[in-house]
């Protein structure tokens, strides 16, 4: 994918302000003409509200705002948001088939602009593909609740609508199913994000890696 110098200044504009929202608590928005997230200017917003806001509109993300090769089928997955309980918060990781990429905190704070490096690009795409393949094992949804802790939720995004499945931690310990090569493939996503935000200047903040799914438990003899 080409970057043009105008979205590489974006980018750095918008981890500045990614900064001074972990800061201020200030929250991120969606540009409605270019579909990409933005700091928002300073609102009475608690944190939960700010990540509820950029949670719905992962979850709303029109298709045709993506820049993707071709018309893409009814069933066809554009997009995944993972999500883990985790104590009292949330963690949600949102990926598109365009390559971008952004983890999202219910306590607040997160990453943006992944979509401007090629290891994060690779990664969420990645991630959008093997979505494709669990998407048989899902339902369809028009409800959006959060998981709680110690769960994981996958909302996979799709022209036809959006179809959702729900596994514990202990569960996605057992490596050889689809929903835990999913999981990992998200934590691939965070670990790419992370290693480029390590990259930059100390004063920017890097995305804590998502837990490791539970080890399962022992049946006795």
């Amino acid at each position: 994918m080409h970057i043009y110098p105008w979205e590489v200044v974006s980018i750095l504009i918008l981890v500045a302000a990614l900064v001074y929202y972990r800061r201020k608590q200030n929250p991120m928005t969606r540009d409605p003409a270019t579909g990409r997230k933005v700091a928002a200017k300073k609102t009475d917003q608690t944190p939960e509200e700010a990540y509820l806001e950029l949670r719905q509109q992962a979850i709303t993300t029109d298709p045709k705002r993506l820049v993707l090769p071709g018309e893409l089928k009814p069933d066809e997955a554009f997009g995944v948001l993972m999500e883990m309980g985790i104590s009292t918060s949330v963690v949600t990781l949102a990926s598109f088939a365009d390559g971008d990429a952004s983890i999202y905190y219910k306590t607040g704070g997160g990453m943006i602009g992944g979509v401007s490096h090629e290891t994060v690009r690779a990664a969420s795409k990645d991630l959008v593909a093997r979505a494709q393949k669990a998407l048989p094992r899902m339902i369809k949804t028009t409800s959006f609740p959060l998981p709680e802790d110690g769960r994981v939720r996958f909302y996979v995004l799709t022209p036809r609508g959006v179809f959702t499945t729900e596994t514990s931690r202990q569960t996605l310990g057992e490596r050889q199913s689809e929903l835990a090569a999913l999981f990992s493939s998200g934590q691939e996503v965070v670990a790419q994000m992370r290693q480029v935000e390590e990259q930059r200047p100390k004063n920017t903040f890097a995305p804590p890696p998502m837990p490791p799914p539970d080890e399962p438990e022992e049946t006795p003899a």
